[in-house]
């Protein structure tokens, strides 16, 4: 049997400004193993990033029921020492604001030695301009001398993504990461994702408004609705025979994403 990367069960979330009966994400229960990807769909507000954030251990959420467990650890039971370092080897995470993953000042070749040496690995210049290629960013040298204030929502963004893929974890998070690019280096970015799955196994839980990215990249997608998972199966039986009306509403005008 495959190796189970993580499991939700029966997961509550709130923020901690809310009170304890204004939840965010109900009862929501799910797994997932070594290379499957699971994509979760839903409009916005409907829970499916405050569940990333939550897993993540960030932006103020507090698990109010169930249970976090990521490669067999009690995700609530870990000392902030060692979620950190979780989440810095065995879990990525590709935010959705790229902006909070760098210091606005700094040139990224300097934050790129510290994040790499934090988890000692080597910086290689050669491999991050390779991962920059694959995901549209053609002038490297110049970037790694630019500072994240000098660039545009969509670059960083495509830098904090090159981010991920150079550590790259056992399972991988990402909270619509596509969302401030282009078609195109989106349909780039996914093709990476899958690949990254294929070569290296990665388990990766993918939370977009996205139909279409779901369609093309997914193993298994949760259609999620006021903060509940109303709908989780195989990806090809959602997207062919979905059983709840807000899916099939979804369905009705999934975009493509340009190969």
């Amino acid at each position: 049997m495959s190796e189970t990367v993580l499991e939700i069960k029966d997961l509550s979330v709130r923020y901690e400004d809310c009170d304890v009966e204004d939840l965010q994400v109900m009862d929501v229960s799910f797994e997932m193993k070594k290379g499957e990807i699971l994509c979760i769909v839903g409009e916005s507000g409907s829970g499916k990033s405050t569940l990333i954030k939550a897993i993540h251990g960030m932006d103020r959420t507090r698990v109010v029921n169930g249970t976090i467990e990521a490669f067999g650890k009690d995700m609530s039971g870990l000392s902030k020492k060692d979620r950190r370092t979780l989440m810095g080897t065995d879990i990525g995470l590709i935010p959705q604001n790229p902006y909070s993953s760098f210091n606005p000042i700094r040139r990224y070749e300097v934050q790129f030695k510290e994040a790499l040496s934090a988890q000692k690995m080597e910086y290689d210049k050669e491999k991050i301009l390779s991962v920059f290629e694959k995901i549209g960013l053609h002038d490297g040298e110049r970037i790694l001398k630019c500072r994240p204030y000098e660039l545009s929502g969509g670059m960083n963004q495509r830098i904090a993504i090159a981010v991920a893929f150079l550590f790259e974890p056992d399972l991988l998070m990402c909270d619509e990461p596509t969302s401030a690019l282009d078609v195109t280096t989106a349909g780039m970015v996914v093709d990476e994702l899958v690949k990254m799955k294929e070569e290296q196994n990665t388990a990766i839980l993918m939370v977009t408004h996205h139909l279409g990215i779901a369609a093309r990249m997914a193993d298994h997608i949760g259609i999620m609705k006021n903060g509940r998972m109303i709908e989780y199966g195989p990806a090809k039986q959602i997207l062919k025979n979905p059983q709840e009306e807000y899916s099939r509403k979804l369905m009705e005008d999934v975009p493509r994403l340009k190969r």
